[in-house]
């Protein structure tokens, strides 16, 4: 009951201005226009406090009427060295993900070394009205991708808002504070048809049922909460000041 009140204490005293700023970073496209350049002739704002992250992407030339797929490489493990895994055609955000159109077809992703990503987002608000997050399994077929969360994504059902939101918290895909990982944006159609248009990152190919390579994803991080980091030096201090008088 006394640790209780001196926290309260600690808090009072603090005026509560140990809440994490935001930090912000803007990512441009890779300039390519190959599906009319709303994702590689666009820019990506990406704004985190704490493990909270807020994407606003400014759209490009084009329609926003395909499928922005950004993998996300968050825990040791992950899907593998590609695409070729995945095979999950259960509906157009799935297929974007796999690169796989639930038949013959598939464009397969090679990521660059040390990239091997265990979740993905698929944003389609034009194609699909519908943004979310799912964890990347192997051989999973149809609907076997587990789905994580919604990723906020607004608005839906237009491909010419200027701009388009989204959100989703990393700790659900196990980063912790003081934590780092990598995304990495491919485009493509909801068949799995891809582009070479990207964000966070590049890719090589030839649009199409064609192999692509990909390359230089970001880095983020997730900084340990501030007010936790002033909490354990504050709480010390006051003891210390309430024995000596």
């Amino acid at each position: 009951m006394k640790m209780f009140r001196v926290c309260l204490a600690v808090f009072a005293y603090m005026g509560f201005a140990a809440v994490p700023a935001a930090r912000a970073t803007v990512y441009p496209g890779n300039g390519d226009a190959s599906f009319g350049g709303a994702i590689g002739q666009g820019s990506l704002d990406l704004t985190n406090t704490a493990s909270t992250f807020n994407g606003t992407l400014t759209k490009g030339p084009g329609g926003f009427n395909d499928v922005l797929v950004i993998y996300l490489d968050t825990v040791a493990g992950g899907i593998g060295s590609d695409t070729s895994a995945l095979n999950d055609g259960g509906d157009g955000l799935r297929k974007s993900i796999s690169g796989f159109d639930g038949g013959t077809n598939r464009s397969v992703l090679t990521f660059p070394a040390g990239f091997n990503p265990d979740y993905a987002m698929a944003l389609g608000p034009n194609s699909d009205n519908f943004g979310g997050i799912w964890q990347l399994t192997a051989n999973s077929g149809n609907n076997g991708l587990p789905f994580i969360s919604s990723a906020n994504l607004s608005p839906t059902g237009t491909s010419s808002n200027p701009t388009y939101t989204f959100s989703f918290d990393a700790s659900q895909l196990g980063v912790v504070g003081n934590g780092s990982f990598q995304m990495l944006g491919t485009y493509t159609s909801n068949s799995g048809f891809r582009s070479a248009e990207a964000i966070l990152g590049n890719v090589s190919g030839t649009s199409g049922w064609s192999p692509f390579t990909a390359s230089s994803p970001v880095t983020v991080t997730v900084p340990e909460p501030a007010s936790l980091g002033l909490l354990a030096l504050a709480v010390p201090a006051l003891l210390r000041r309430r024995r000596s008088r």
